[in-house]
This record gives C-alpha cells, sequence and structure tokens, in this order.
C-alpha cells in the first residue's frame, strides 16, 4: 500500500509509514471482500511482508567509499592531463590559489556524477552495486531537478566528513538526510537485483578506474614510480 501523506510503499500489515509516521488508513488496512478472510498461502505471506526498506547506513557508507574511488580516479587523470598541458602551472599561482581551484574542481565533478547518474537511473554506481537506490514519492527515479537539490544539500551534509548528515539520517523516520528532505527523495533497499546488472556495473567500475589509472600513467609516468621523482 501507499502512504497518502508522501507517496512511500509500505507493507500491507503496517499501522504506520515508515518514513513519514503518519498513521494508515484502516481501509488500506483491512480488506472487506470475503477473500480476505481466507487463510494465505506461505507464498502470500510472503509476498505481503515484502516492501520497500530504507537503506542501512552502513550500506549507503560503502557506495559512499565506492563513488568517492571513481571519483578519485576522475580526478587523478584529470590532473595528469592538466600538468601535461601547462607543466609550469604550479610555479604560475600560489598554493592557496591553487588549493581553492582543485577543491572547486573536484566538487564540481563529484556534484556532477552524483547528480546525473541519481537524476537518470536512480543511483550512482557505488549505489547500484551495493544494490540501493534514492527515489521520490510513489517509488519514481528522483529526475534531474530533485537529483541536483539533492546534491547540492551535500555540500552541508558533508560538514565535516558528513558527520552532519550521519546524525540526521540517524534519527530521522526513513534515514533521510537533510538532502532528501530538501529534494522529496528516499534511499531505499533494491529487492533481488539481477545478478546481470550487478556484475556489469561492477565491471564498468573497475573499467572506468583502470582507464583513468592508465591514462595518468602514461601521461604523468614519474608520478608511479618509489620513490617519486
Amino acid at each position: 500500500m501507499y502512504c497518502p501523506s508522501c507517496g512511500v510503499k509500505n507493507d500491507d500489515d503496517k499501522g504506520e509509514c515508515f518514513v513519514c509516521g503518519k498513521r494508515l488508513p484502516s481501509s488500506l488496512l483491512v480488506d472487506p471482500s470475503p477473500q480476505s478472510n481466507r487463510p494465505r498461502s506461505g507464498a502470500t505471506r510472503a509476498a505481503a511482508s515484502t516492501g520497500p526498506t530504507a537503506a542501512r547506513l552502513g550500506d549507503r557508507l560503502i557506495a559512499l567509499i565506492l563513488d568517492t574511488i571513481f571519483i578519485g580516479a576522475i580526478v587523478l587523470v584529470g590532473a595528469a592531463a592538466v600538468l601535461s598541458r601547462w607543466p609550469t602551472i604550479l610555479d604560475s599561482y600560489s598554493t592557496l590559489t591553487l588549493t581553492a581551484v582543485s577543491a572547486g574542481i573536484v566538487l564540481v565533478i563529484a556534484f556532477l556524477y552524483h547528480w546525473l547518474q541519481e537524476g537518470a537511473f536512480g543511483a550512482t554506481m557505488g549505489k547500484a552495486i551495493i544494490g540501493v537506490h534514492v527515489t521520490r514519492q510513489g517509488g519514481e527515479k528522483p529526475g534531474l531537478g530533485p537529483a541536483a537539490i539533492r546534491n547540492a544539500f551535500r555540500l552541508l551534509d558533508a560538514l565535516p566528513f558528513y558527520v552532519i548528515g550521519f546524525f540526521v539520517a540517524l534519527f530521522s523516520r526513513g534515514r533521510r538526510r537533510l538532502g532528501d528532505y530538501a529534494a522529496g527523495t528516499f534511499v531505499l533497499e533494491r529487492d533481488a537485483v539481477p545478478v546481470g546488472e550487478r556484475i556489469a556495473v561492477i565491471f564498468l567500475w573497475l573499467a572506468g578506474i583502470s582507464a583513468a589509472v592508465w591514462g595518468a600513467w602514461l601521461l604523468r609516468p614519474t608520478w608511479f614510480q618509489f620513490p617519486p621523482k
């Protein structure tokens, strides 16, 4: 059944929404038809007990780590390309300026990575590997607009080291961080993720990281020498 307040699907035997906490109408909990009094088979009871579950914070943390590794690989090859094209750039600007520009570029790359994938597919590669996804009310994909809002708030949720986002999600219904409240989104577990789909995403994740590292090695081989020269 779907909660009339927030639109999230709940188990048929629940009395209140697991996300917003509002009480579900009794008409949705009791089927007045004669068939409702018949004993249900084990398969029927199992189907009724299944439903969307808020993603565990540990799973979301692992997904974030996987996404961060991929973003780090993109930043690595990007930095190698810039230094190969402009080898004297480090001597042309102050350390403070280079740090500020680098941080801004990393934030833009991270935002685009999460925004485009969550908006179009409902999950980043890290989330897809772990088996969680971002949805809106009714279970549809968030879309580019809400995904942009959700990830813009990541700047606040990530301060410091995702402490704000962690504690807000820890003590909120549905484990929602500030970005989820602002965008009206939920991070839920996916039921029965196809093995082939997960293997394909893992392959893309590994291939992307390998290609980025290989590209950085071609552009700046001295970075991979020990001790570095």
